[in-house]
């Protein structure tokens, strides 16, 4: 299992065992067959693995470096809101749906202890560093997938059901069995993990 940040110190074993108990007993739901499962439960004791509770940005870095980089491994995406939401994720940004999960209520992200609230909100910084990552072509292939999305299943059904839940910010974790690699966590929008981290832990 996988986390990053180049900030991160090793996490204690009391961190570790909340968070992988938090994963453990927080059911999300899989947007292959929209069925509540928890993340423990889809990965083997020595498989590294990597959850990304992110942006459609980050997502799509994933998806295009971090899933071709680690052939042995998994990585499952997790976003607040629906599986409706999910399987349109999904759909929208080509990853197989059964490496997609809904937090719905934002219950595993609570579990994590993920930052949310309006204070996480503003960060013009870290904002134009994230789309100094991507050129114009992958942002505006983004900005087109949202509108698709919305087209589909409808602006109010692709955001989560209450408005506080748009407020929640991500994190990266990895793991090995039950131990914990890397873990990083966005303390405002646009402070994802470092790509180049993610990779060499899971390596």
């Amino acid at each position: 299992m996988l986390l990053a940040s180049p900030s991160s110190a090793l996490t204690t074993t009391t961190t570790q065992s909340r968070i992988f108990a938090g994963l453990q007993t927080t059911p999300l739901v899989r947007a292959s067959d929209a069925t509540p499962t928890t993340l423990t439960s889809e990965w083997r004791q020595n498989t590294p693995f990597g959850v990304a509770d992110e942006t459609a940005v980050h997502a799509a870095q994933l998806r295009d470096v971090v899933l071709p980089a680690t052939p042995s491994g998994k990585v499952f995406f997790v976003g607040v809101g629906s599986s409706l939401a999910a399987q349109e994720f999904a759909s929208q940004l080509d990853i197989d749906p059964a490496l997609c999960f809904a937090d719905e209520g934002g219950a595993a992200g609570d579990a994590l202890g993920l930052e949310k609230g309006m204070k996480t909100m503003w960060n013009p910084p870290a904002v134009d560093n994230m789309m100094g990552r991507n050129d114009e072509a992958s942002l505006k292939a983004l900005g087109e997938a949202y509108k698709s999305a919305a087209d589909n299943i409808g602006l109010k059904k692709l955001a989560p059901e209450k408005i506080k839940d748009t407020l929640r910010q991500g994190g990266t974790f990895v793991f090995k069995g039950d131990t914990l690699l890397l873990e990083h966590y966005d303390e405002k929008v646009g402070d994802n993990c470092l790509i180049e981290d993610i990779i060499k832990t899971l390596n």
